[in-house]
């Protein structure tokens, strides 16, 4: 029993005695009153569990129809090498039939045509390899050990080897990737002011948030207390900051909570460690900049970044139209392909 049930059961226990019903009908009309309450606390937490439970639904969809694409894509890529393997042995053999040297210049040609196709299909292996390795982490966060309880993300463990992963594949060049640290304003409060107790309960909801806005390639875990990382395949800082401004004006839509993003890119030489330092230093910015802010660190330097569509917050237009020039081309092309 809670301490609000117990005192409206009180009050109410209390006001029918005074009406002059039998304690028994007292007791009995207290008890429903628990039951309902009971019902309508019971019933909200099913909601919630369901939900995300379908969300995780959702997301083992699509994590095995990515793995289905993969699978059929390195079949039609291995049947079509397979034919050329197959054409080229045929004129192997057809050379050691002639012997002529007109026929060993003809495999010669036909060895050279070969050679690209094959080396593409190395490649084509090694990032089929590599998405794989990502599809099959994304399975792993399906395990309790491997998604937090509180929010159902991913939690540091699955964190750690989502980024392994993607560097690993970032050091042979086959990939970029973006990081976003995601934090609840300092200013949002509750009951018990900005303690981690009182925003704990926003944290399910803001991972609600964070996942729609989200591509189905994205991750997020939680990162500390209150902060998630989002990870994004394939992406540069200009779609970073797409994401920002999405993920921005979404929590203040849905949550009428403002929050700030720390925004960083995959660099040579990188390690977990290093990746996630630069984006929590640009989330350190964002957050002694004001509420709603996002910054970005480019490796040499840290930066606000202004959305291109416009401000999140109130501005005078001149400095909306300051904004709108400031922005380079690559934020405005990706925001016109948004």
């Amino acid at each position: 029993m809670t301490t609000a049930w117990f005192a409206t059961s009180m009050f109410a226990l209390s006001n029918i005695t005074l009406v002059g019903l039998p304690m028994s009908a007292a007791l009995a009309a207290v008890a429903l009153i628990g039951y309902m309450f009971g019902q309508r606390t019971r019933s909200s937490a099913v909601a919630t569990l369901d939900e995300r439970r379908q969300q995780e639904l959702d997301r083992a969809v699509r994590t095995a129809k990515q793995l289905e694409h993969i699978a059929e894509t390195l079949r039609r890529d291995l049947v079509k090498h397979h034919a050329q393997v197959a054409a080229f042995k045929r004129r192997l053999r057809q050379v050691q039939q002639e012997g002529s040297d007109k026929a060993w210049e003809y495999l010669c040609n036909e060895a050279e045509a070969m050679l690209g196709p094959t080396m593409q299909l190395t490649h084509q292996l090694s990032h089929a390899y590599d998405q794989i390795r990502q599809q099959s982490d994304a399975l792993e966060t399906f395990t309790r050990g491997r998604t937090d309880p509180l929010t159902g993300v991913g939690n540091g463990r699955a964190l750690d080897q989502q980024l392994r992963v993607l560097l690993t594949a970032a050091s042979r060049g086959s990939t970029e990737f973006a990081v976003a640290l995601v934090s609840l304003d300092r200013d949002v409060t509750t009951a018990e002011g900005r303690s981690l107790a009182g925003v704990l309960p926003v944290l399910p909801r803001l991972a609600s948030v964070i996942r729609a806005c989200m591509r189905d390639t994205d991750f997020v875990a939680r990162y500390g207390d209150d902060e998630f990382v989002v990870v994004m395949p394939q992406t540069s800082l200009a779609g970073g900051r797409v994401f920002s401004d999405r993920l921005r004006k979404r929590a203040l839509d849905d949550l009428t909570a403002s929050i700030c993003c720390g925004l960083t890119e995959a660099q040579s030489g990188d390690d977990a460690r290093s990746l996630l330092a630069r984006a929590d230093s640009a989330l350190y910015s964002a957050k002694a900049a004001g509420p709603n802010r996002s910054f970005v660190h480019t490796g040499a330097h840290i930066r606000e970044h202004q959305s291109a569509a416009g401000p999140l917050q109130c501005e005078s237009d001149s400095a909306i139209a300051g904004t709108a020039q400031s922005e380079s081309a690559d934020d405005l092309a990706m925001l016109a392909i948004c």
